[in-house]
């Protein structure tokens, strides 16, 4: 979340809004954003029904209740135009959705 906050503007010089989703409740999600410093980022909750949206793109890891990493780009008409799945330890590399934003 913190390189989604660290990139913001330059997000909205391309013309595009990143959002944070997870599984967590908005009440930890408000205090986890003001632990980390996130004022920018919009945080969104897919706490219920618990992880529907993940459920969706397939993300939902059922065994833990949480969702999977994963960085979605979703184009002005609702299509995904890109998907890529992080394994849990790994992070997500916002450079790399960034270079794709700008081709």
């Amino acid at each position: 979340m913190r390189s989604l906050e660290n990139k913001y503007r330059i997000f909205r010089e391309l013309n595009t809004m990143a959002f944070g989703i997870s599984v967590d409740s908005a009440p930890c999600k408000k205090e986890w954003a003001e632990y980390i410093d996130i004022d920018l980022t919009g945080l969104l909750c897919d706490f219920w029904p618990h992880g529907d949206v993940a459920k969706k793109y397939g993300l939902f890891i059922e065994k833990a209740g949480i969702s999977g990493r994963a960085n979605i780009l979703i184009d002005e008409a609702g299509r995904i135009e890109l998907i890529k799945i992080y394994e849990i330890p790994e992070i997500p590399d916002i450079e790399e959705i960034i270079r794709f934003l700008k081709n």
